[in-house]
This record gives C-alpha cells, sequence and structure tokens, in this order.
C-alpha cells in the first residue's frame, strides 16, 4: 500500500476515535427527562415529612428508585443502582458518595429487615438523595 492511502486510513481513525470521545464526554440530559425526575424528587419530599412510617418507608425506596433511574439514565445502562454507584464515585465528593451509599444501604434495611425510618432521619434521606440526583442530572 502506498503511504498516503495508510496516512490517510491513520488520520480518518484517528478522527473517528475523538469523535467517539468527544460525544461520550457530553452526556446531555434530555430535558424534559430532567424536569421529570426533578418533578418527582419534589412530590417525594412531602412523603419524608409524613408522620406516618410506613409512608416514609415507601418514599426511601422510591427515591432509591429515583436514583437509580437517574443513574442508569447518566451511565445509559440498565445496571442495578449499586452498580451503577460503584461507577459514579467521580460525580461527587468522598462525604457525599459515602452519605449516599449509607442512604442505599438503609433503603437495602428498608426493604429486607422491615427498618423504621424516623423523621428527622428521613429529612437527612430525603436531602442526600436530593443531591444526589440533581448532581447526576446536572
Amino acid at each position: 500500500m502506498e503511504p498516503t492511502v495508510i496516512i490517510t486510513i491513520v488520520i480518518l481513525a484517528l478522527i473517528s476515535i475523538l469523535f467517539i470521545v468527544v460525544s461520550l464526554a457530553n452526556k446531555k440530559i434530555d430535558k424534559s427527562k430532567k424536569n421529570e425526575m426533578y418533578d418527582k424528587l419534589k412530590e417525594l419530599e412531602m412523603g419524608m415529612h409524613s408522620l406516618d412510617g410506613a409512608i416514609r418507608r415507601d418514599t426511601v425506596v422510591k427515591l432509591d428508585n429515583l436514583l437509580s433511574k437517574s443513574l442508569q439514565i447518566y451511565f445509559g445502562n440498565k445496571d442495578l443502582c449499586g452498580d451503577n454507584l460503584k461507577k459514579a464515585g467521580f460525580l461527587f465528593k468522598k462525604k457525599e458518595y459515602n452519605n449516599i451509599w449509607e442512604a442505599h444501604k438503609i433503603r437495602n434495611k428498608v426493604v429486607h429487615d422491615d427498618y423504621e425510618i424516623d423523621a428527622s432521619e428521613g429529612i437527612e434521606l430525603y436531602n442526600t438523595y436530593k443531591l444526589s440526583v440533581e448532581r447526576i442530572l446536572k
């Protein structure tokens, strides 16, 4: 093969790779999806202020589902929340990331061990989930 053909092929390959890298780096989440997620987040805030423990427990599960969905949108996959959280560490400060993991663990306790959430813990959980969803959808 002639050197000009090889150089042309290499240049085209490099341009293709550059295009793929740039398109992956510019993850834009559809504005209507963002608004839908933010609306759900606002709706769930009321559940955490409820005096009924069952409503707070249900709200934690729904918040975790919202986190899971936002991670799936961000990463473009259908992986489980925990699997996507492992990939998402770069999105958060260390303390925030640890708080999100703790919130996810509490969700698991709620689902598997009938863990009760008091009102103050519920507000903390809501704030953690809110921060995480907002940061992911940013």
